[in-house]
């Protein structure tokens, strides 16, 4: 039979150049967290759904070892976050100055479903970036509540961020969106000028964990957040095949051009288990390729519920 040969194409160079692009400046790995300390984290985004002082009365406070300190709300999307320090038993040791946890709570109210209803893709140009590639774009509704939160968390953020040797940005659905551009604001916000500082005033530089968390920006923002804005910074979207919300949406995120940033991990939405975890830029098939149906397991993640209590 004729060997046949396929002549490369501008499209196919282009694609070359961009599967090189992002072996040159890969995520850092995975396994920055262990299985516990992300249960902690899906804890900590759970707690994100309650008042203040409705968080030590939670099944979940005393085994995420850590202490809310401040939370803050968005005025006008009723976006929320609660920021969190290592608790005594779990937090600092030695000449450590601990860790602070910013969980961005996900949809609760009728403003929050009508952020994640703002699905178009809009210029990029709210997110504290000097400079933005041309044509990256984000998630309307995202951008906007994000802007709005950050306004309201930066001041008591800023209170606690100097004492601390590391910063988790983290949060579930709604929540996973704004805790990646909140900490796009706050390395641009809190780090961007200060890059030649000592270690004791410049505030650590963020890691990123979402749960559930939506695909909200093309391919050209997604680059440049993964190796500009967030260079060196692991991020990482836990997920699982039984989730509803993405499972369903998975094809309208594609089909209009929509890119996940992080690297994805699968997790068991039952147990604190991690299964794998899957790069951007592969393939999609999988983990998304059962059927699912019950909305309640949205809210399931690693043996956390992690949602309004309302569901429940």
């Amino acid at each position: 039979m004729p060997r046949t040969t396929t002549t490369p194409t501008a499209a196919s160079a282009a694609a070359a150049l961009l599967l090189l692009s992002h072996l040159l400046l890969p995520l850092p790995a995975a396994d920055a967290f262990t299985e516990a300390a992300l249960h902690r984290l899906a804890q900590a985004s759970s707690l994100s759904y309650l008042p203040l002082d409705k968080i030590p009365s939670s099944e979940y406070y005393p085994t995420c070892r850590l202490e809310p300190v401040a939370q803050a709300v968005d005025p006008s999307s009723e976006s929320g976050a609660t920021i969190f320090r290592s608790s005594r038993e779990g937090g600092a040791k030695g000449g450590e100055r601990g860790k602070l946890v910013v969980a961005c709570r996900g949809s609760a109210n009728p403003k929050n479903f009508g952020t994640n209803l703002k699905f178009n893709l809009v210029p990029a140009d709210r997110l504290s970036q000097d400079s933005m590639p041309d044509n990256a774009l984000v998630h309307e509704g995202f951008q906007t509540a994000s802007l709005g939160l950050w306004k309201e968390l930066s001041r008591p953020l800023l209170d606690h961020v100097l004492e601390c040797d590391e910063v988790i940005f983290t949060g579930h659905s709604l929540g996973a969106a704004t805790a990646l551009l909140c900490a796009t604001h706050y390395n641009a916000s809190f780090r961007g000028s200060q890059s030649s500082s000592s270690s004791s005033t410049n505030p650590p530089p963020p890691s990123v964990v979402s749960f559930g968390g939506p695909k909200l920006c093309n391919a050209i923002l997604a680059r440049h957040l993964r190796n500009i804005a967030l260079e060196g910074c692991t991020i990482l979207d836990v997920v699982h095949s039984r989730d509803p919300i993405l499972a369903n949406n998975e094809k309208l995120w594609d089909e209009r051009g929509f890119e996940r940033v992080g690297i994805e991990v699968e997790c068991d939405p039952h147990r604190p288990v991690v299964r794998a975890s899957r790069e951007f830029g592969t393939s999609s098939s999988s983990p998304f390729g059962n059927f699912a149906w019950n909305v309640l397991d949205h809210c399931k993640y690693m043996g956390v519920f992690v949602g309004p209590r309302a569901l429940l």
